[in-house]
């Protein structure tokens, strides 16, 4: 039970530094733009190496 017990805190972690990184973005000049604009390039099926240079980040 100790693997199950380190994925499910691994996961916690991922989704705790996922909320503070979009949170940093909500709060920056024109935030909600950015995050959305993630949010449809991820939808859309943009690598994660290239939403950088799509979303001017």
């Amino acid at each position: 039970m100790k693997i199950s017990d380190s994925i499910r805190g691994a996961m916690i972690l991922g989704a705790v530094v996922l909320a503070l990184v979009i949170g940093g973005f909500a709060v920056a000049d024109n935030g909600w733009q950015k995050v959305s604009c993630i949010g449809r390039a991820i939808v859309g099926g943009v690598a994660l190496s290239n939403i950088h240079s799509v979303c001017g980040l």
